[in-house]
């Protein structure tokens, strides 16, 4: 296993900015359960991650927030649109690719092209990616049902990534 991550800068935000940030995530995640009235940032080489009672719960990447795998597992992910994913799948994904259509299995809830997306290892039912959906839960459903291929979901965040690490060093 690597060595930890250290962070760069760790501070509590302000309860205005706080504010700001849990507007944001409850327009992006209606369900997420986590509570945001006290927020910490931790950062390390431009990733930030927000920390709500002891647990990294978010990251920003590209102005954009998602949640944290480590969050997903520690709390509930139901609320969390995704894809259910083969064995094959959930191991290519672990080691950082994009999801390809032939490994889904299934498709969890409805959502948008650009939206953020959960990778669900169908045999164990757990969360293995987050990632950015690069076409909607109806196309996706048609492609996997018409046996195309190509890349469905970009990898934004798995298991042993930077920050996985860094959520685990917190």
């Amino acid at each position: 296993m690597s060595e930890k991550l250290r962070v760069s800068k760790r501070y509590r935000l302000s309860k205005k900015e706080a504010r700001r940030i849990k507007e944001k995530v409850l327009l992006l995640y209606k369900e997420i359960p986590v509570e945001l009235e006290s927020i910490e940032v931790a950062e390390y080489k431009g990733i930030r991650i927000y920390i709500s009672d002891r647990l990294p719960c978010l990251f920003e990447l590209e102005g954009s927030l998602f949640p944290t795998l480590l969050c997903l597992l520690k709390r509930d992910s139901s609320w969390m649109p995704g894809i259910t994913i083969d064995r094959g799948a959930t191991n290519a994904v672990s080691r950082g690719a994009d999801l390809m259509l032939p490994g889904i299995k299934g498709v969890k809830g409805s959502f948008k092209k650009g939206d953020a997306v959960a990778a669900f290892d169908k045999e164990k039912g757990v969360p293995v990616m987050i990632g950015k959906a690069l076409l909607s839960s109806e196309e996706i459903e048609e492609s996997i049902s018409s046996h195309l291929k190509g890349r469905a979901v970009e990898n934004l965040h798995y298991a042993g990534d930077t920050i996985w690490r860094l959520c685990l060093s917190l």
